[in-house]
């Protein structure tokens, strides 16, 4: 670090606002033309900048909850649920009680932002609570930050903005890629449990919408009709109770493993398919996926047992299906059982279901394995971006002849 870099309290540097919620119960606080940040909103930006709001307010609103207004050019950071996400206001923005406002004085904000940015580790240590933590805008104001003189704090900012701008172009090249590849592993999936591996066979109309054209030799049935439905074994158990039970046997929900408790129900694998919850929408994780081992379910999720073939094939049929049509509820999407059993599904041999499973496991593996690689490459960009910037907004590496290169 240069000689003429100080170490100063952040309130000497910034101003600090705090946030607070206009009532909900007057309808003139709300809907105005007033950015009004929350943690969400600065969960969900990509990039450094925010100049918009899920929810906005009126100027009467933020009168009335005894905030002000804060310029543009300030930098916002959330300081509960969760600690650590900020950005650059790019219009006049107030914000609620989860967050604080930083208003540079004689500072660069774009330094004052990747200076918090290597910051967030030790603002989030020094959350308070139990039911949720907060950083409190006292020990906020007392965290120390190296500031070099303005020209300096200027350079790390252009500098900081070009690498990162690098870095996080190649993130996205890299999510795009690994996006491709999972679109390939479905429609390989797709492909081999509805078509077979055959390019030669005869086809014939299946009369199902999303099965198409199937092997003339392949059966079409109900789901009823090949699986057996376990849903009368399975039984819930409140946070509660599992927390006096807890073991060594997983415990499952609608998407997935949710906790271990010390007895199970099943010892045989199944498959278990999504029940209700917003993933039925969402389908962050696989909405049909098998247990095994020994285990307990909840009522979250169907139990089905296939009564002949692979159960990886089928399995596999049940991932790529589009479960939307059948969903049901708006505030609590469901799948209902009715609704699982009339599913349409293709029924080759058990022979030609184990030689499929085969196919997919080789190409699946190798597509998972190019994945995991890029993923492994994203984690150390990310990990060379907390670097760089931990080192030049501390001093460790002098930037001022860099310019933007």
């Amino acid at each position: 670090m240069k000689g003429a870099w100080q170490k100063l309290q952040l309130k000497r540097i910034a101003q600090i606002r705090n946030g607070a919620t206009p009532s909900s119960s007057e309808p003139e606080f709300w809907d105005g033309d007033i950015t009004w940040v929350t943690p969400d909103d600065l969960n969900s930006i990509n990039g450094k900048e925010i100049s918009d709001s899920r929810r906005k307010v009126t100027t009467l609103g933020y009168q009335n909850c005894g905030v002000s207004l804060a310029p543009a050019n300030s930098v916002v950071l959330s300081t509960r649920a969760p600690i650590g996400h900020l950005a650059i206001a790019t219009v006049p923005v107030t914000i609620n009680q989860g967050c604080r406002i930083l208003t540079p004085k004689d500072l660069d904000t774009t330094f004052l932002y990747y200076t918090l940015k290597h910051q967030v580790p030790y603002l989030q240590a020094m959350g308070q609570g139990t039911t949720f933590q907060e950083l409190s805008s006292a020990n906020l104001s007392r965290i120390l930050i190296d500031v070099p003189p303005l020209d300096e704090q200027r350079a790390i900012a252009a500098f900081l903005d070009h690498k990162t701008t690098q870095i996080d172009a190649l993130i996205d090249k890299k999510r795009r890629m690994i996006e491709l590849l999972k679109e390939k592993r479905t429609a390989l999936i797709s492909h081999a449990v509805t078509k077979g591996l055959n390019p030669d066979a005869p086809m014939k109309d299946s009369g199902v919408p999303w099965l198409g054209q199937v092997p003339a030799h392949w059966e079409v049935k109900r789901l009823k009709f090949i699986f057996r439905n376990l849903n009368n074994i399975r039984s819930p158990l409140a946070a509660e109770e599992r927390g006096a039970r807890q073991g060594e046997y997983p415990y499952y929900g609608a998407s997935g493993i949710i906790d271990y408790v010390d007895d199970y129900l099943f010892d045989t694998p199944l498959i278990l398919v999504a029940e209700d919850g917003a993933n039925l929408l969402s389908r962050s994780t696989p909405l049909a996926f098998i247990a095994s081992g020994k285990y307990w379910v909840n009522n979250h999720a169907h139990i089905i047992k296939p009564i002949c073939g692979n159960i990886l094939y089928w399995e596999s049929q049940l991932q790529v299906f589009d479960y939307t049509p059948l969903i049901s509820g708006s505030a609590q999407p469901k799948l209902t059982r009715e609704s699982l059993d009339d599913i349409w599904v293709a029924q080759p041999s058990s022979e030609e279901q184990d030689n499929i499973v085969k196919h997919m496991e080789s190409q699946v593996t190798s597509i998972d394995s190019t994945s995991k690689q890029i993923s492994k490459a994203i984690l150390a960009l990310r990990e060379y971006r907390t670097a760089i910037i931990s080192a030049a907004v501390t001093g460790q590496i002098d930037v001022r002849n860099h310019g933007a290169a």
